[in-house]
């Protein structure tokens, strides 16, 4: 897969993610991917509907890993990770 594809993945998941964050939500593998689901939804552009619906693929990916499942090990603005 190209970097352009996995950049463009991690910019939507991040828009999510933030999303998620500014209404206090768990960012979890499943919270990100209803949200992904709300964002395509929502878009009327058909080429970024396709790209936030291939982000979502992308993310379910981890949705079979252990310790994924509940969540994602997001760097903290402090510069710590989870110890989860």
């Amino acid at each position: 897969m190209p970097d352009d594809y996995h950049d463009e993945n991690q910019l939507i998941i991040g828009e999510a993610a933030v999303h998620l964050a500014m209404n206090n939500t768990d960012i979890t593998v499943d919270s990100l991917t209803r949200e992904l689901t709300e964002m395509a939804a929502a878009e009327e552009n058909p080429a970024r509907c396709a790209q936030i619906r291939g982000a979502r693929r992308w993310l379910r990916g981890f949705e079979s890993l252990p310790g994924n499942r509940d969540e994602l090990r997001w760097v903290t603005g402090a510069g710590h990770g989870s110890t989860h």
